[in-house]
């Protein structure tokens, strides 16, 4: 534990007074002393000897309340992050310490509670870096240009010989000015075109590349035009595709028309589907001012970006779980 400093002689019972460049916040009770101040709560009993009765870090802390009893006691209760004993070895997540405070306190009190809680939120909040889509150089081979961000993207999806033409088509079409995020094959319908091909989600746009004997074209949509897409589990109106092929279809939206793509691998699908979901949201996000404090709507929607990352590999499970717990935390 550290060492409490030495406090002046305080005049009422809330004393501020700065140490080493730090405030510290006292409240004096006739029960206890409750200090903020340097990243830690202390809480001592009043007297010569100052037996710390709590002190820890304010990491340590999930939150700070003022809470009236049912005996219509007023106190300040301390719940701690972590399931640790305290005194009566009752873990203190679920029976918070009590601090006894008197009703003409209660301001005072509550400057503090709100002070401690604003730098719990503080602590809490986890700044998920974003991910490296600076898309990469091709490199050129007896094939043609071979880019790393088409060939990882092409790993992972379900293998198919037959998509063979269409992935070396999308290391030609890709530009320098956008990173491939996930591909899968799927059955288009009109006015995508008709029949079996490559959907590669990008940073940019949205491409489909046919696959086959037939006709050889590409259908492009940028991705500023895009609402959102979501998977579907079929389509019963008329002209719409059948996604019998693994039973998991696209649908993606531009506000007026729909296009619906039929799922080969429900796998595949679903994570082009993240992809699409991922390149609007970060084409939307790119540039504009957020609020100062994260509300929950921010905080939801960076668990929600957290996610997508995740299932698009781009996370891994042990970074997913660190940074999970701090924003779930934070709401």
């Amino acid at each position: 534990m550290a060492t409490i400093m030495s406090c002046p002689p305080y005049r009422g019972r809330r004393h501020n007074y700065s140490a080493g460049g730090t405030d510290i916040v006292e409240l004096r009770t006739p029960t206890a002393i409750l200090r903020h101040g340097s990243g830690r709560l202390t809480v001592l009993r009043p007297g010569t000897d100052g037996e710390r009765v709590l002190d820890v870090p304010v990491t340590d802390l999930l939150k700070v309340r003022l809470n009236r009893r049912a005996d219509d006691a007023v106190v300040i209760e301390i719940f701690l992050r972590y399931p640790t004993a305290v005194l009566t070895g009752v873990p203190a997540d679920r029976t918070p310490l009590p601090v006894l405070i008197a009703e003409h306190d209660v301001p005072a009190a509550v400057g503090i509670v709100d002070r401690i809680n604003d730098q719990i939120m503080a602590t809490k909040r986890v700044d998920v870096a974003a991910p490296d889509l600076t898309p990469p150089a091709p490199e050129f081979g007896r094939s043609g240009p071979s880019r790393a961000d088409v060939d990882r993207a092409v790993r992972r999806m379900a293998p198919r010989k037959d998509a063979r033409s269409a992935v070396a088509a999308l290391q030609r079409y890709v530009t320098p000015d956008e990173y491939v995020l996930e591909t899968a094959v799927v059955v288009s319908a009109p006015p995508a075109g008709t029949g079996t091909g490559l959907l590669a989600a990008t940073t940019t746009r949205l491409l489909f590349i046919a696959i086959g004997g037939g006709e050889r074209y590409a259908h492009e949509m940028a991705v500023p035009a895009i609402l959102g897409a979501r998977t579907v589990e079929g389509h019963s109106a008329p002209g719409e595709v059948d996604t019998r092929h693994g039973g998991t279809g696209i649908d993606v939206s531009d506000g007026n028309r729909t296009l619906h793509f039929a799922g080969v691998d429900r796998a595949d699908t679903e994570r082009v589907t993240c992809a699409v979901n991922f390149a609007v949201r970060r084409q939307a996000a790119d540039g504009a001012p957020g609020p100062a404090d994260p509300g929950v709507t921010q905080l939801y929607n960076e668990w929600e970006l957290l996610v997508e990352r995740h299932s698009l590999g781009m996370v891994d499970d042990t970074q997913f779980q660190r940074y999970g717990r701090g924003i779930l935390r934070s709401l």
